[in-house]
């Protein structure tokens, strides 16, 4: 079971486009190490490069300190493949809305990541239920809807499959207010 609060969260997130750097962002912000990947060779270091960016631009503003974006940023690793998942407690997929893409990542990243890893997706219009299905755990996976950009709009759906298991959607909800975003809950 995922204690949100434990400090030494490791999550990995799948895909490192628009939404993925934003979750990456958050992640690292609020001190949890996290491993990114993307099937597209050096996108995960592009997108390391431009949340590097991001965080420069909010020192410079004077609404960060450079350690803390120092910090941020040293907790963000690049993954060559899911097996880097191995150990996270949380893996966010946040990849190209198509279903059979969905549950083929996460077949792959069951037979990768431990008994009791969330396996979590960032969809806003897929059934959390029918990705689910693809799994022997169904009852760990559960939806993690962000909104763009992920930094400023500080709500996220937690979305409960037919099958997703009570702890999984509150350590999704507590995780959230670590990151300081409001949970919303809500069934597929």
């Amino acid at each position: 079971m995922l204690d949100p609060s434990r400090s030494d969260l490791l999550a990995g997130v799948a895909g490192s486009g628009t939404m993925g750097r934003g979750i990456v962002q958050v992640l690292a912000r609020c001190g949890a190490r996290v491993r990114v990947y993307d099937a597209q060779a050096g996108a995960a270091a592009q997108a390391k490069d431009a949340i590097a960016k991001v965080l420069a631009g909010r020192v410079a503003k004077g609404r960060l300190a450079q350690a803390d974006a120092d910090a941020a940023l040293a907790r963000i690793e690049i993954a060559d493949a899911p097996a880097a998942f191995k150990d996270c407690h949380l893996v966010v997929e946040a990849i190209v809305e198509d279903l059979a893409v969905k549950q083929k990542l996460f077949r792959e990243l069951e037979a990768i990541v431990g008994e009791t890893c969330i396996l979590a997706s960032n969809t806003s219009s897929l059934s959390v239920t029918a990705m689910a299905a693809a799994c022997a755990r169904p009852g760990r996976v559960a939806g993690y809807h962000f909104f763009n950009p992920v930094p400023l709009m500080r709500i996220v759906e937690v979305v409960d499959g037919e099958l997703t298991e009570p702890w999984v959607g509150e350590a999704l909800a507590g995780l959230a207010q670590r990151f300081g975003h409001t949970a919303v809950r809500c069934k597929d």
